[in-house]
């Protein structure tokens, strides 16, 4: 009896565990970045007629690698997204850190499926006060994330 209720305890365990499992939840998915703007009426997010415009693209290439477009610049980094909180860290042309920020509450929208948003609660630039991709965003500001692919 113990050792079928441990057999079975284990296997919860690991059932639940790669339910909650998110980490490959963005590989291969590629999503044009805007500030989101929370009151817009949910029948324009809904419709398919959603199609933000933005110079700002996250392509997140692995599990674990992504590079970030802006302005026709090219950035790449890695990222994480754990408890639904989406951390990046960008580097410059020579290998070296230039940008760390984080969404929280980041999550796929409940009336659009290609729509993800969140809350930028981390914007550290580590370069010359200024960043191309840091500046499309200020703290606390709202992100939406549209899936163009």
């Amino acid at each position: 009896m113990k050792k079928a209720f441990v057999t079975l305890f284990v296997f919860s365990v690991l059932v639940l565990g790669a339910c909650s499992d998110t980490s490959n939840e963005l590989e291969g998915e590629a999503f044009s970045v805007f500030s989101w703007t929370p009151d817009i009426a949910p029948g324009d997010i809904a419709s398919d007629n959603l199609n933000p415009s933005s110079s700002l693209e996250f392509d997140f290439k692995s599990s674990d690698t992504v590079e970030v477009t802006s302005q026709g610049k090219t950035f790449e980094g890695d990222y994480s997204l754990e408890n639904d909180t989406l951390s990046l860290d960008l580097k410059n042309e020579d290998g070296e850190e230039s940008l760390a920020m984080e969404f929280r509450d980041f999550s796929a929208h409940e009336q659009n499926e290609k729509l993800y948003t969140g809350t930028i609660s981390k914007l550290d630039i580590k370069t010359d006060g200024r960043h191309r991709v840091g500046s499309n965003f200020s703290l606390d500001g709202y992100g939406g994330f549209y899936k163009s692919n």
